[in-house]
C-alpha cells in the first residue's frame, strides 16, 4: 500500500524532464484496466499517441496520450490535430495527466467532440490517486515512482529546512519535525517527557541505516547540542530510556557494538509524513496567496513582479514565529510560575519588525502580509486549521523542552480539575456567535472543550445582570435608531447583528434567543445552562471573607480602570457611565476577583501559580493588572491573581493535564488565538453602510438583500483594519471577520 499524500506529492512534483517516469507509471495503471493496451512511444516519434488498445485490424479506435505539461488544454488540442493527420480513425482519446483537472475539462470535451469528432476521456491526478492501490502492479509502480520522484526531495536537507521556519538550526528543525510526528501519533496518555525525548532520539537518528549506524555516545552528544541547558545526568538517563523503548518498534540496536539506526519502516513513515506536511503547506500558501491578491485588489495595490510571492513567504514565516512566541510565553509562564496572563506582541508589530530587520528581496506592502496572516489564524480552512493546531502544539512542546528537562513535571503543576467563573467579556461572544455557523464559533469551541475536559463553568448573578442590561440596552438603542435618535456607541450585540446581513426587523426576535422581557436574567441563566453547561453560582460570600483594606484597594483599582474607559469612550464620541451603574459594575468585578481568591483560601487549594482549582476567565485587561498594582501599594506579597486569559486556556487544553480527556477531533477544532479584546470598536462607517444599503433595498426578497449587503461588506472589508481595533466598545476582530464570512456565504 502506498500512502495517499506521498503519491500525491510525487505526482505534483514531476518536472518536464521526468516525463518518461510518468509515462511508465501511466502505462502500468492503464494496463491494469485495459489488458489489450500496447505502448507506442518511441524515440523516433509516436504520431500523437503513447499507447493504443489492440484490435484485429490496423485501425486505431482508442488512443492514449500521457503528459506532464501544465498547459494540458493546449496539449490535448495539439494531440487531436496530430491524430487527425496520423491516425484518422481514432474515436476516443484517453488523456492521462499528473495535473489536477477535474470538471475544468468539461468545456474542452465538447470542443474536441465537435471539431475533431473525438471523445475525450481525462484521467487526471485524482484518478491516479484513487487507483494507486487498485492492483499489485499499480501499487508496485506507484511505490517505485514515488521513490524515484519524491523520496530524494524528502530525504534532501532542503526538505527538512522547509519545516519549522521559526527555527534557524537544521538539527532543531529536524527535532521539531519529529516532535510533531510523535505528538500526532502517540496516545495522549503517554508522559510528555518520554514523548519529547523519543522524538529527539528519532530526529538524531534520521539519516541512519543498517550500513550507517550511530553509536550511543554520539547520540548523547547530538542531543546535548539540542538541549544544552538540561542536567547532564538527567538528560543521559532520559536518552537511554528512550533508546530502550524505541528499540522495540522504531529503531534497531546492535547490542555488541552498542549502535543504533532507524528501521526501514520508520524511514518510509518519515517520508510519508513529510509528504503530508508539504501537501498541507501547499494548501496553506494557497490560502495566503488568495488573501494577498484579494486585499491588493480591494486596496488598489499594484503588485509588481515578485511582490505576491514575497508577501506569501513573509506571512508564512511570520505565522510560525507567532506560534513559537506563544509557545515560549506559555512554557516560560508555567515553568517559572509567573501567572496565567499571556501577553503577546500584536501580529502587525511582528510583521513590521520582521520587514525592518530582514529587508525583503522585493518591496512588499506590510498590510498585505498582515491581512494574510490574520486571515489564516482567525478563519482558516478545516485542513489548514488542523495543520496549524499541530504546529502550535509542537512549538509549545519544543519551548518546554528548552525550558526544562522534565516536561511532564512542569505541566502537572497546572490544575487538572477546575471551577472556572466567566466574566461578561467571555460570555457576550458566545451569544454573538449564535449568528455564525457552528464551525466558526471559536469562543464556543473553547468552552465546550473545557466542559469535555471536566472543568466546571460558572457565572455570578452580577454577570447575569450585566448581560440582561446589555440586551436591554441593545433593544433600546435599536428602537432609538429606528426613530433616528441613537445616543452613544452601538452596543455589542446590535453591532454583531447589523454586520451579519440579517433584516433589521428580525433583531428583537433574535434577542428572544437569549431572554424575554419579563425575567431576562432567569432566561439567560437557562440559555447558558442548556447550551453550554454554564451554571449560576455567586462568590459574594467568599468576597466578604476578604480583608476590608484589601477589598478597598481592589475596588479603587477597578474604579480607576472604569475612569480610564469613560475617558476613552468620551474621546471616541460615546458617553460616560452614571455613578450608580459604575458602582454596580465595580462591585461585580470585585466579587469575581476577590471572591475567587478567597474561595481558594477557604477551601485550602494548592498555593502555586497554577495549582489552584478556582479561576476567573476574562478578556478584561484590567483584571491582569490588579496583582501588580497591589504589589506596589500594599505591604507583603499579594495573593496570586485568579485571572486567566483565553489564550492560556487554549494552551492548557491542548498541552495540560486534561489533554487526555479531549478527543482528537475536539483538540483539532480548538481555535489558534483568542487574545483579541472583546471591547474593540466596530467602525461606524461600516455599520452605516450596512444600514443604508438595507433601507435602499427595502421591498426586495430577503435573500437578495442579504446578497447585496454581503457584496458591499466584502468591498468595504478593509474598513476593519488596524484603525477599527482602537476603542473600548464593540466587537472582537475575530467575530467581525467571522460575521463577514457568514455574510458572504448567505
Amino acid at each position: 500500500m502506498i500512502a495517499y499524500e506521498r503519491f500525491k506529492l510525487a505526482l505534483s512534483s514531476v518536472e518536464g524532464a521526468q516525463w518518461r517516469a510518468f509515462e511508465v507509471l501511466a502505462t502500468v495503471f492503464m494496463a491494469d484496466q485495459y489488458p489489450s493496451l500496447r505502448p507506442m512511444a518511441s524515440a523516433s516519434g509516436d504520431g500523437g499517441l503513447d499507447a493504443q488498445l489492440w484490435q484485429p485490424d490496423d485501425d486505431v479506435a482508442v488512443a492514449l496520450q500521457f503528459s506532464v505539461r501544465k498547459d494540458w488544454e493546449t496539449k490535448i488540442v495539439e494531440t487531436c490535430k496530430r491524430l487527425r493527420s496520423t491516425h484518422k480513425d481514432v474515436k476516443i482519446l484517453v488523456f492521462a495527466s499528473n495535473q489536477e483537472i477535474g470538471p475544468a475539462a468539461n468545456k474542452l470535451k465538447k470542443t474536441v467532440r465537435s471539431e475533431f469528432g473525438v471523445y475525450l476521456d481525462v484521467r487526471d491526478r485524482e484518478w491516479f490517486l484513487s487507483n494507486r492501490n487498485h492492483g499489485a502492479a499499480s501499487t508496485a509502480e506507484a511505490e517505485e515512482f514515488a521513490a524515484k520522484i519524491v523520496d530524494p526531495l524528502l530525504g534532501d536537507v532542503s526538505s527538512m529546512g522547509r519545516q519549522a521556519q521559526a527555527l534557524d538550526d537544521l538539527e532543531a528543525k529536524a527535532a521539531f519535525v519529529y516532535l510533531g510526528l510523535q505528538w500526532e501519533d502517540d496516545t495522549r496518555e503517554k508522559g510528555l517527557t518520554k514523548l519529547c525525548m523519543e522524538a529527539m532520539v528519532r530526529a538524531v537518528l534520521r539519516d541512519t541505516t543498517s550500513e550507517q549506524r550511530m553509536p550511543r555516545q554520539q547520540i548523547h552528544e547530538q542531543i546535548k547540542k539540542l538541549l544544552p541547558a538540561q542536567d547532564r545526568n538527567s538528560r543521559a538517563a532520559q536518552v537511554d530510556g528512550a533508546l530502550k523503548r524505541l528499540s522495540k518498534v522504531h529503531i534497531r540496536h546492535w547490542t555488541k557494538v552498542d549502535e543504533f539506526c532507524l528501521t526501514w519502516a520508520e524511514r518510509i513513515r518519515l517520508h510519508e509524513r513529510l509528504a503530508e506536511m508539504d501537501a498541507l503547506d501547499v494548501i496553506l500558501r494557497s490560502e495566503l496567496r488568495t488573501v494577498v491578491l484579494r486585499v491588493a485588489s480591494e486596496d488598489g495595490v499594484e503588485l509588481v513582479q515578485g511582490m505576491t510571492d514575497e508577501a506569501v513567504e513573509r506571512a508564512r514565516g511570520a505565522l510560525e514565529r507567532v506560534l513559537l512566541q506563544r509557545g515560549e510565553a506559555f512554557a516560560e509562564a508555567v515553568v517559572n510560575e509567573r501567572g496565567a496572563n499571556l501577553r503577546f506582541d500584536e501580529v502587525e508589530a511582528l510583521v513590521y519588525a520582521d520587514l525592518a530587520t530582514n529587508v525583503p528581496r522585493v518591496v512588499v506592502e506590510p498590510r498585505l502580509v498582515v491581512a494574510a496572516l490574520l486571515h489564516v489564524m482567525s478563519e482558516p480552512s478545516e485542513e489548514v486549521r488542523r495543520y496549524l493546531r499541530s504546529l502550535a502544539d509542537t512549538y509549545t512542546l519544543f519551548a518546554f523542552m528548552r525550558e526544562t528537562p522534565d516536561v511532564q513535571s512542569a505541566v502537572v503543576k497546572i490544575f487538572s480539575e477546575g471551577d472556572i467563573w466567566l466574566d461578561t467579556t467571555v460570555v457576550l461572544p458566545l451569544m454573538a456567535e449564535d449568528l455564525l455557523d457552528e464551525s466558526h464559533r471559536a469562543h464556543s469551541a473553547m468552552l465546550m472543550a473545557a466542559r469535555e475536559a471536566g472543568l466546571n463553568l460558572f457565572v455570578t448573578d452580577g454577570v447575569l445582570e450585566e448581560l440582561a442590561s446589555h440586551v436591554h440596552r441593545s433593544r433600546g438603542y435599536f428602537h432609538s435608531q429606528e426613530h433616528g435618535s441613537p445616543y452613544g456607541r452601538t452596543p455589542f450585540l446590535l453591532a454583531c447583528f447589523r454586520l451579519s446581513g440579517r433584516p433589521g426587523a428580525d433583531f428583537e426576535a433574535w434577542l428572544e434567543t437569549f431572554c424575554g422581557k419579563s425575567r431576562p436574567e432567569d432566561d439567560i441563566a437557562d440559555y447558558l445552562s442548556d447550551c453550554f453547561g454554564i451554571r449560576v453560582q455567586n462568590l459574594a460570600e467568599f468576597a466578604d471573607l476578604g480583608d476590608p483594606v484589601l477589598r478597598a484597594q481592589i475596588s479603587e483599582i477597578w474604579h480607576e480602570a472604569r475612569d480610564e474607559r469613560d475617558r476613552r469612550a468620551i474621546a471616541a464620541g460615546g458617553v460616560a457611565l452614571d455613578a450608580g451603574t459604575r458602582s454596580r459594575l465595580v462591585a461585580h468585578d470585585v466579587e469575581n476577583y476577590l471572591g475567587t481568591q478567597m474561595r481558594r483560601e477557604s477551601k485550602r487549594e494548592r498555593r502555586s501559580a497554577f495549582g489552584f482549582k478556582t479561576w476567573w476567565l476574562t478578556l478584561d485587561g484590567a483584571a491582569f493588572r490588579v496583582a501588580r498594582i497591589l504589589d506596589d501599594k500594599m505591604e507583603g506579597k499579594p495573593l496570586p491573581s485568579p485571572a486567566i486569559s483565553p489564550d492560556f486556556m487554549l494552551h492548557y487544553l491542548a498541552i495540560g493535564p486534561v489533554r487526555a480527556r479531549l478527543s482528537r477531533k475536539t483538540e483539532e477544532a480548538l481555535p489558534l488565538m483568542l487574545n483579541m479584546s472583546v471591547l474593540d470598536a466596530v467602525p461606524q462607517d461600516l455599520l452605516d453602510l450596512s444600514d443604508a444599503l438595507r433601507k435602499e433595498l427595502a421591498g426586495l426578497p430577503a435573500h437578495v438583500v442579504r446578497r447585496k449587503i454581503r457584496d458591499t461588506l466584502d468591498e468595504a472589508r478593509l474598513l476593519l483594519g488596524a484603525a477599527a481595533r482602537s476603542g473600548e466598545t464593540g466587537l472582537t476582530e475575530e467575530i467581525k471577520s467571522r460575521l463577514l464570512e457568514e455574510a458572504r456565504s448567505r
